[in-house]
Formats: C-alpha cells, structure tokens, sequence
C-alpha cells in the first residue's frame, strides 16, 4: 500500500484542489498508430476548428446501455460477487480512520470537528498555503477577473507571518450548512483565475459545504471574513452571507460527523415546526448525510432554530444499514449519472472528486475531497508514461476483478465500470470537458489550431479512449496510478 506524502499531497488538502480543469498545455504528441485506438475519435470538419464546442450525449461510443445499472450489474457478475461485502465493519472502521492520518494525507487528511485543534499546526498548514498562493500571485499565475495581476493589496494580504499565538483561543463553535457555502481557498471573497480566465474556475473556490453538512468556525478573520473548516476542506468563509445554522451541542457534533446516516435519495424539504403547517421548511439536497435518530424512520435535522428530529419517507432516504458491496457501489454511482459537473462544486455541481467522495459516503466508507488524495486511499500501483497500452488495460482488469478500481491521472479521476460486451474498457465520472482534433491541420501547429475542446460538464459514461490524437492524450494513455479499494489484506502481495 502506498503511504508516501509530499508537498503536492499538503497544498492539494490545503487548497481544496478540484480535477477538471484545463491542465497545463503539453508539448504535441505525434499521432499514434491505427492500432492503438478501438475506435476513430470523432473529428471536427477541416473547414473549420472552432476552439470550443459541446460534446454529443450520449458521448461518442456510448450507447443507451452503457447508462443503464443493470447492464453494468449483468457485466460485473461475470467477473465477482456483486454482493460480497468488501469491507468488514472492522475493515471499514480502519479504512475511515486512515483517512485522518495526516502522515498519509497531510493537511488534507479527515479533520475531526470534536478533537482539540492543534494551533501550531494550523499555523504551519495556513503559513504554507499562503506562501503558496503568494507566489502564483507575484508571478501572475493567477489573475483578477479582468485579466489584471493581483494588487499589492491582494499580495500583502498572503503574507505567511501567522504563528501558534494566533490561533491560542480558538472556539469549539461547530454549525450546519442549510445551503451551500462558498468555501474560499485565500482570505478574499473576489474570484481569481489561471491567465485563460475560464470563469467556470474560480481557483479561489475550494469547495462548497453544502446543505446538512457541519461547518466549524475556527477564527473570526479581516473584513467579515471567518476561518473555517468542515471534515474535509478548510478555508474562508463570509459569515454575513453564510447560510448556517445556530452552534449545535457536542452531542449533535458527534451525530452530523459520525452518524450513523441515511443519504437522501432526492431533493425534499421537511417543516422545521410540526405543528405549523404554513411555516419554514428545512431542505434536503440530493446525497445529503442525515443522522439517523432514536426512532427508526427518523432523523436529525438542522434549520435556522437548530437541531430538530422529524420523520421523513422512506422513498426518500437510503436503507439505514447497507452492506458495502459492489452492487450497492453501482447502484449509488448511477444514481448521479447525468447530475451536473462543477469545479469546487461551482454552482452546486461537483467535479470528479467530490463526486467520489459523496457516493462513497453514502455507503459508508470515507474519502478525501481531492483526486490524488482518493489516489492514495486504497491499495495504489502506479503504471509509467510508457507503460504500452495491452499491459495498462490488463493492470486494470485485473485490479477490477479483486475490487472497486478508481482510475487516476494527474487533475482526475474515475470509478471504472469494466469491459462492455465488445470488450471496450468503459468508466463512470463527472468531467468538464475532453480535445478532439481537427483533421488537416499540421503537427506542429499550435493545439488551439488543431483541436476543439468539447463541454460535458456532467456525470457520464464513457470509454478510455476521449482525447485519443490530442495534445493531451487518451484517458487510458494518461492514466499514473490505478487504486483498488479494498482492505490490504485482500490484496496478493507482489
């Protein structure tokens, strides 16, 4: 198993970095053989190469099939049990807590909400993300909306000079999202952006805690702003915008963090007040973690008043205690297909970690918010650049036939399906985007006179083959590391 941890692993949990963004651009790769693809990638018309445009849905070599769970259940039946659990209670316990070891994960590592905060360490961790951010602002990395480099303002405000004083009082002040709150990755509310300035990327956007999720104040900070954290990311919030709820007991802390929970089958709004029917309503986005209360069918709630314990359906929630097998993973997976795609869950969407992260949540087992984190998360093998693509797609199938696979390359990563029934290698993911490239157009051509990049922005099917002739390559050409998650001990040693 793969425990190393690194200065990439650090500024990734203290960023909150998403996967989905454009990477930066490679140098071209010449075209390869006929042989190496399954199928010719769709090409834009030599006429014309447009820089951008959307992608076809179904995606290019996905059928109708492919977006159904039973044909993916029939197919994962051929190769294990779809209801072997895969995970002991005790397993599941050790996996849970190998996601807070910080020397694993460093900064980005579980936080526990009811555990002391360490104040040098938090200032260690704050200091290094500011230095960070610091330098991309003094080189122009990232810039304003308008294009503008950073003023000396924004600059001197990430001046890493905190230290363990700083943070020698801190408050135990734990709350509930009731909607989504932007989560900052630098103490500014203004959005900033690579120099390409897509505004679907707001780099200052580490994540959104979204509704019925603990929010922990750590720190009142400048201008209105607060220091803050949930379980999984921690960053800046706007305490006079932030939908929360009032600080919630320690008990309550140990429920919203721990459970144990239902999921939220689909959107629902419960009254805060049984016995005024007109009255507010709590709502209960998609996927949302609820405490189960003492009564079965229960559930605890938080609205504006606090915490409250209301019935709900049973249509509406998941079962209350379900095993963790494969069966139970496709059935979640598919239950987000087609759910829209957000960097940093930019308008309520989710990128591709955040996507993992929430339907494997729902069954229990816990990952980090961040791609190469994930990466870590269970028994990892990573497979060199010029690994040929026979041997990468056998790795592959053979990590599938003794677990859930999850398939990393740098910025992303997917959950792999398995071969369809003409063999093609196929994986469910939330994506933003993939190159196609234009025909007719030399080698040696800038990418942006050679290739469109086409939007998805959603959860989808697809095969390994998108961007296959492109400057940034085939998702099976670019997969680094291919990650079983499944205990050690299930695992043949090497």
């Amino acid at each position: 198993m793969q425990s190393a941890f690194s200065r990439g692993a650090l500024l990734g949990g203290l960023l909150g970095l998403a996967c989905g963004a454009p990477p930066p651009e490679p140098a071209p790769r010449a075209p390869p053989p006929a042989s190496a693809a399954s199928a010719p990638e769709p090409v834009v018309p030599a006429v014309a190469c447009p820089a951008n445009g959307v992608a076809v849905d179904p995606l290019p070599r996905t059928g109708p099939e492919h977006e159904q769970l039973d044909y993916w259940l029939t197919r994962t039946a051929a190769v294990a049990d779809l209801d072997r659990p895969l995970f002991s209670a005790r397993e599941l316990a050790a996996h849970n807590a190998r996601i807070a070891r910080r020397d694993v994960f460093g900064a980005s590592a579980r936080a526990d909400l009811l555990a002391p905060v360490d104040p040098a360490r938090l200032a260690d961790d704050l200091n290094t993300r500011l230095g960070y951010l610091r330098g991309k602002f003094v080189a122009a990395a990232y810039v304003n909306p308008d294009g503008a480099a950073m003023a000396p303002a924004q600059v001197a405000a990430l001046t890493p000079v905190l230290d363990a004083g700083a943070f020698a009082e801190l408050p135990s002040e734990v709350r509930v999202a009731l909607d989504l709150i932007p989560i900052r990755c630098a103490p500014q509310r203004e959005p900033y952006y690579t120099p390409s300035r897509d505004l679907a990327f707001d780099r200052n956007l580490c994540s959104m805690a979204r509704a019925q999720e603990p929010v922990q104040i750590l720190r009142a900070w400048d201008g209105g702003l607060a220091l803050a954290r949930t379980p999984y990311v921690m960053g800046w919030i706007d305490l006079a915008t932030a939908a929360l709820s009032p600080p919630i007991a320690a008990e309550h802390v140990r429920r919203f963090t721990g459970g144990p929970f239902v999921r939220a089958a689909r959107d629902f709004d419960v009254l805060e007040d049984m016995s005024n029917r007109a009255g507010p309503k709590i709502h209960v986005p998609f996927a949302s973690l609820l405490p189960t209360a003492g009564r079965r069918g229960e559930v605890l709630l938080a609205g504006p008043g606090g915490v409250v314990t209301r019935p709900v359906d049973a249509a509406a929630v998941s079962a209350p205690e379900r095993p963790l097998t494969r069966r139970a993973v496709l059935t979640e997976a598919f239950s987000f297909l087609h759910r829209p795609y957000g960097w940093g869950d930019y308008a309520g969407g989710r990128d591709c970690s955040r996507f993992l992260m929430d339907m494997f949540g729902g069954l229990g087992l816990v990952l980090p918010r961040h791609t190469s984190d994930q990466a870590l998360a269970g028994v990892a093998e990573d497979l060199a650049p010029d690994l040929p693509e026979p041997e990468r797609l056998r790795r592959i199938d053979a990590a599938h036939r003794r677990g859930v696979v999850l398939l990393h390359f740098p910025g992303h990563i997917m959950l792999y399906l398995g071969r369809d029934d003409a063999g093609v290698p196929m994986a469910i993911h939330s994506f933003a985007e993939y190159l196609v490239p234009c025909p007719g157009r030399p080698d040696g051509a800038p990418a942006g006179e050679r290739e469109t990049l086409l939007k998805v922005d959603g959860v989808h099917v697809s095969d390994l083959e998108l961007g296959r002739g492109t400057s940034r390559g085939a998702f099976v050409e670019r997969i680094s590391k291919i990650t079983v998650l499944a205990p050690p001990a299930l695992e043949p040693r090497p």
